[in-house]
């Protein structure tokens, strides 16, 4: 449950970092096509660095979320790995019980038939 709830967080995590670095790709790629703009008309030149420094600080933002979301994605993926160890543990130290449960009916189901021979034994 606990799992399946961070597996979830680093899925969601995993997009929303897909979804940032394709806008982050796409904001490079309007900053390129500016800086190509900006020879083209110097009367336009004063709005087009504008626009230029705006998707610069769009890039920086977006680099700094896409960061935080590596960083995020590395964390749930580090948690998962802690709760499976966990969930290991666990399982393997439920088969030992079970095994030790196990053995114990074993002895008692043979000291039962060994007690029923003497039974049908004293009665004869």
């Amino acid at each position: 449950s606990q799992q399946n709830a961070l597996a979830d967080q680093c899925t969601a995590a995993e997009v929303q970092l897909a979804n940032v670095q394709s806008q982050l790709e796409e904001a490079q790629e309007q900053v390129q096509s500016t800086l190509l703009e900006h020879d083209a008309s110097r009367s336009e030149k004063h709005s087009i660095l504008g626009e230029q420094s705006a998707l610069q600080a769009r890039v920086a933002g977006l680099c700094a979320e896409r960061d935080g979301l590596v960083a995020e994605v590395t964390s749930l993926k580090e948690a998962l790995d802690v709760r499976d160890g966990e969930l290991c543990a666990q399982t393997s130290e439920a088969d030992d019980r079970l095994q030790l449960v196990a053995a114990e009916r074993d002895a008692l189901q043979d000291q039962v038939a060994v007690l029923q021979a003497q039974v049908e034994e004293a009665q004869q």
